[in-house]
């Protein structure tokens, strides 16, 4: 893939944004980066339209990632991460090929049942509410939204992290379906939805793998010679997610990821 013609904007440097944009780069794209906290091109908060029309003097793009995140926060923070900026987009960059990124724990979907991008969505939350606000209005526009299962990579994986320390293993039973992404299949996954003219429009979900806690557990067991210990985390204030992420209309297109969390231990095993 070349992006050679393409001026990209990636709202949000972090861990997923940082990683797209060294991506955008490598293939020959001229590339913007806003955050308001991580090292970027530009310093600033993508709710802030002001700054978004700084950043069109600088570069106009005719595709835009919207990769921030909250890590956690109030309904306040999802506004001003996720609503404001698409808002800003709208109105600013009609046309412009906009890619979203949210999340898969908008599903309802729980009991280990697969969820696909048609099934049921649990807008129980503020924060969800304003997550499925924000998709609607990049939907309303002809964009992209991405629905990302949780990511790990390079020195980043709690499941991994946690069971090498001996930490409380994480909450529910034998049978609860973890999903997983690496930051890279993330990344490569959003170039594809960004940047193919005969790409249709909508929601793609982006997992990487998805295994039960116990088969998981034993994997980790078998490559560090430890014991899953007895004792359980408590839950999130969020919940335990319980359901299998389906991709298939995002392979469909040729995508596939090429990372594994069973991969990443063993390369921690051996570090």
């Amino acid at each position: 893939m070349s992006l050679r013609e393409h001026h990209i904007w990636v709202i949000g440097a972090g861990f997923l944004g940082s990683t797209l944009a060294e991506a955008c780069r490598a293939e020959g794209a001229r590339v913007l980066t806003i955050d308001p906290d991580a090292v970027a091109n530009l310093r600033g908060s993508a709710a802030d339209e002001e700054l978004l029309r700084h950043a069109l003097q600088r570069l106009v793009p005719d595709i835009v990632f919207c990769c921030t995140a909250t890590h956690g926060g109030s309904a306040e923070d999802y506004r001003r991460a996720y609503l404001e900026p698409v808002l800003n987009l709208d109105h600013l960059l009609k046309g412009t090929r906009v890619v979203f990124c949210s999340s898969t724990s908008v599903y309802a979907g729980c009991g280990g049942e697969t969820v696909t991008e048609e099934s049921p969505v649990r807008a129980e939350t503020e924060r969800v509410k304003t997550l499925l606000n924000a998709e609607s209005v990049v939907l309303n526009s002809g964009g992209v939204v991405a629905r990302l299962a949780p990511l790990y990579g390079d020195g980043r994986c709690e499941l991994v992290s946690r069971f090498m320390k001996g930490l409380p293993n994480l909450p529910g039973d034998d049978t609860r379906v973890l999903n997983y992404l690496h930051v890279e299949d993330a990344a490569d996954a959003l170039l594809l939805l960004g940047t193919q003219p005969w790409l249709q429009d909508g929601i793609y979900n982006v997992c990487g793998e998805n295994f039960t806690r116990k088969e998981i557990y034993e994997k980790l067991e078998g490559i560090f010679g430890l014991d899953t210990p007895e004792e359980t985390a408590e839950p999130s204030q969020r919940g335990v997610s319980d359901r299998r992420v389906d991709c298939t209309r995002l392979r469909e297109l040729g995508w596939e990821p090429i990372c594994t969390v069973e991969e990443l231990a063993r390369e921690w095993k051996n570090c």
